[in-house]
């Protein structure tokens, strides 16, 4: 092995679905084998482990449950290789030489993956770094809720649903509300007919009060770190909500589950590839510039016109992931992202689920091999090899 100074310096910036994916097929194709390539690897990551973001309500209705959905890097064996530095840190800016952290470091690099996603407010965004604060977390937010006599959930997105759904599937002596300022919830291109059979189900097989068309005139907090929405709260003890429309719904618990904020304005990079929808990237995952073709971004902070979902997340960690193989082995043309065709699969509690897999609405039956007990938990810890170690995986020639 070369002098660890001549080596290629891979930085990948945000772990979890796209990140920990990427980091993941590019160990199997460039350190798994016979002979490493001669390559360092740096995940950044603010966390000290993997969370299965995709079952976090129903976590904060039944914790023991949630304590499972955060997996600690520490039980992954392959990330102790010598070539694998996993730096638990926030990202303060990323430029096109450099990624800044927060505590005054700089990762210099080769090639980058950004896989910095999107942040979500507390508690269903997790303010957390450890394993210990996760479930400390949890445990306020379910107390909180268990208290609760009335539950408002304001926003009518996946989220918002399946957190109304999860609390009277948990709690059914509870009244709980979801409030959506639209004739009909989920946003997105999905048929009314989809979402009329979702206000269906949460209305007449779960029992919750769906108002729609109404918005809430309460004030939420504004995140004031750019990028970090998941240290501001947006769960509220008796804090009744006030509609537009003049009614109040009283709240012993309230969570307003209005969407994201953007991690944009941590990326300095040509004003170009910023574009309001994330960083504009080409079929390839790189950075749509000609001088910036060293960088690739993937999930959520990539501009690509498609429903984000962790499995669209981790398929682009992997396109990104083996074009940096190709280019630092040498091997091939880059490959190009195939589209994704747009689905959602909504799990309201444990009984009732709806799924649109592009124009087509799946019946319950055939949804149901999609369906886990752990909400996905070990299917990702499998294919993410949390706590195994992968293969080599040659690349296709």
């Amino acid at each position: 092995m070369s002098d660890s100074a001549k080596r290629i310096e891979i930085v990948i910036a945000g772990g979890n679905y796209a990140g920990f994916n990427a980091l993941h097929h590019l160990y199997t194709v460039l350190l798994a084998a016979p002979s490493p390539a001669n390559v360092h690897i740096t995940l950044v990551d603010r966390r000290d482990g993997f969370v299965h973001f995709i079952g976090i309500t129903r976590g904060l209705t039944e914790p023991e449950f949630g304590e499972k959905l955060w997996v600690p890097y520490s039980e992954t064996p392959w990330i102790s290789h010598p070539q694998i530095t996993v730096k638990q840190a926030t990202v303060s800016q990323i430029t096109a030489t450099a990624v800044h952290l927060a505590d005054g470091s700089t990762l210099s690099f080769d090639y980058l993956i950004i896989a910095l996603g999107q942040s979500r407010f507390a508690p269903i965004g997790v303010a957390s770094t450890t394993h210990q604060e996760f479930v400390a977390e949890l445990a306020e937010a379910h107390e909180n809720i268990k208290k609760a006599d009335n539950v408002v959930v304001v926003g009518g997105g996946a989220v918002g649903i399946e957190m109304a759904a999860d609390v009277k599937a948990d709690f059914p002596s509870k009244q709980v509300s979801l409030v959506h300022s639209r004739a009909l919830p989920i946003p997105g291109p999905f048929k009314d007919e989809f979402r009329k059979e979702v206000v269906r189900i949460l209305e007449e097989d779960i029992g919750v009060n769906v108002v729609l068309g109404d918005r809430t005139l309460n004030q939420l907090p504004q995140s004031t770190q750019p990028g970090m929405a998941e240290t501001t709260s947006t769960a509220f003890v008796n804090t009744p909500v006030q509609l537009t429309s003049g009614k109040t719904l009283p709240a012993d618990w309230a969570i307003f589950c209005l969407g994201t904020q953007s991690k944009l304005p941590l990326i300095s990079l040509d004003a170009s590839v910023i574009t309001p929808n994330g960083i504009a990237v080409k079929p390839t995952l790189q950075v749509d510039h000609e001088e910036l073709g060293h960088i690739f971004a993937v999930g959520d902070i990539c501009a690509r016109d498609e429903v984000k979902l962790a499995g669209v997340a981790m398929y682009g960690a992997y396109i990104a992931a083996h074009n940096i193989s190709r280019s630092v082995l040498g091997v091939g043309k880059y490959e190009e992202s195939e589209p994704n065709p747009s689905k959602l699969l909504l799990l309201m509690g444990k009984d009732h689920w709806a799924f649109q897999m592009g124009d087509e609405i799946w019946d319950k039956e055939r949804t149901r091999q999609y369906v886990h007990d752990d909400m996905g938990l070990e299917v990702c810890v499998a294919g993410l090899s949390l706590r195994a170690t992968p293969a080599h995986t040659p690349l296709e020639t």
